[in-house]
This record gives C-alpha cells, sequence and structure tokens, in this order.
C-alpha cells in the first residue's frame, strides 16, 4: 500500500513538471502548423531574400530552459536599406557573410511575416529547411513561441507537424 502511494505520488510529481513546447500558428487562421516538446539548447533560423539587395538574412535563434526564446544572432551579406549598419553586439565576418553575434535578447514570441518577394524559409533544429510559401498565403503571418505546460497536458495535447517531410536538409 505504501509503495502503490509512493509510486502515485512521485507519478503526479513527474506528470506536473513543466516541458517546453516550441508552437508554430497560422495568425490569419489560428491553425497550428508545429507543436513539439523541445529540450534547452534546441535552435531554428528564419531565412529571407532582402528585398532591396537580393542576398539572404538568417536570424539564429535558440530556445532556453526558461522557455524563452533567444535572439542569437543575425547574418547577411550586404549593408544598405534595411539592415543594421550600427549595434552593440559582437561582429565578424565569416562564410561570405557578415555576423552579429551574442545578441542574447530574450522574446516572448517571433511574429514572421510571410512575403513570397523575400522567399522565406524556416530552418529547424533536425535540418528541415521548410518553404513558408507552401504552407502559408502571401503576406499571412506565423507566430513562433513556446508554451511551457505540464508533461500530462503535453500528452493529451499531442504534437503536430504539418510541415513536408520532404522538405529540404540543409
Amino acid at each position: 500500500m505504501i509503495i502503490t502511494f509512493i509510486i502515485l505520488a512521485g507519478s503526479t510529481v513527474l506528470l506536473s513538471l513543466p516541458v517546453n513546447v516550441l508552437v508554430i500558428k497560422n495568425y490569419h487562421d489560428n491553425q497550428v502548423l508545429f507543436q513539439k516538446r523541445v529540450d534547452a539548447g534546441f535552435t531554428f533560423t528564419t531565412l529571407i531574400q532582402h528585398s532591396v539587395h537580393k542576398t539572404p538574412v538568417y536570424e539564429h535563434y535558440r530556445i532556453n530552459s526558461k522557455g524563452e526564446i533567444i535572439i542569437q544572432s543575425s547574418s547577411f551579406q550586404d549593408l544598405g536599406w534595411g539592415v543594421p549598419s550600427t549595434f552593440d553586439f559582437d561582429f565578424k565576418f565569416q562564410n561570405n557573410m557578415m555576423v552579429i553575434e551574442n545578441i542574447n535578447i530574450p522574446i516572448d514570441f517571433l511574429p514572421f511575416r510571410v512575403s513570397y518577394i523575400a522567399e522565406p524559409y524556416l530552418i529547424l533544429d533536425d535540418g528541415r529547411k521548410i518553404d513558408l510559401t507552401k504552407i502559408v498565403d502571401n503576406y499571412e503571418r506565423i507566430d513562433i513561441y513556446v508554451e511551457r505546460i505540464s508533461h500530462i497536458a503535453y500528452w493529451i495535447r499531442g504534437e503536430v507537424d504539418a510541415f513536408p517531410k520532404e522538405s529540404q536538409k540543409r
């Protein structure tokens, strides 16, 4: 009887512990496109073609143990319209890109406007490069955020992955 109580109490405690769940929703229709448990250190990247320069712009993000999205760095090829020219973060040249590093700013969520002109991609930690123009209509927005929910809520809710499995690998 005591062993059963200990097992039940332990299970209850474990099931109530929070987990980080990365959620990506279409803002327009509130459709969940992606919902998956992620560990601290999970990374993702947004990639667009700059509308003026027609060169790639990468924004790199990481999830921390508190479930915050941390802006880590930005990489781009050209200075000028719409790209930073002054900043208070570390800067270097790497692989023909200008890289701003150690930004380390937490954000609650990332609103990301999908413009077919910008050829937007989302690159997940598992290496999938997702062409967002195949998922979201032009000028719609996706919201990327992390929810901290209990294990039991996570199991009940489950995972969602509406992104094509044949997405390109990096």
